[in-house]
């Protein structure tokens, strides 16, 4: 008979293809943030690490079980060093590059979910409102 306090066998899976996806989403974000805050900024290595942990902590519900370790090390593998004195615009195009070769899909952003998914009940208009 098993005892209770017997450990689990351990699961192998390959999460890679998850990280990929996660990864190619956490750099189109970055991207975007990039090239709207304080684009003719510079950035060094340290700013863009930084910012990628921030992206992926958000992304993993900000919570340290996420996977966000993972797939910020696979985001800042993917781009790779950051040129000195290139400002945030000039690294956003190289960022998206990367995004792109992870699979990420620049034209599904068009195509997200504008409408609630969760359903509320149909609120009629106050009296007199326009």
């Amino acid at each position: 008979m098993a005892k209770i306090t017997e450990a689990c066998p351990p699961v192998n899976r390959d999460v890679s293809g998850e990280h990929e996806s996660k990864a190619a989403e956490v750099l189109a974000k970055v991207a975007g943030a990039l090239a709207t805050d304080e684009p003719d900024k510079a950035i060094d290595g340290i700013d863009f690490a930084v910012l990628v942990g921030a992206k992926a902590y958000e992304q993993a519900g900000r919570s340290c079980h996420g996977g966000g370790v993972n797939v910020s090390r696979m985001a800042l593998r993917t781009v790779g060093e950051v040129p000195a004195g290139v400002t945030r615009v000039e690294f956003a195009v190289t960022v998206a590059q990367a995004a792109q070769r992870l699979g990420y899909d620049w034209a599904a952003d068009d195509n997200r979910r504008v409408i609630p998914t969760i359903p509320a009940p149909r609120r009629e208009p106050k009296a007199g409102a326009r």
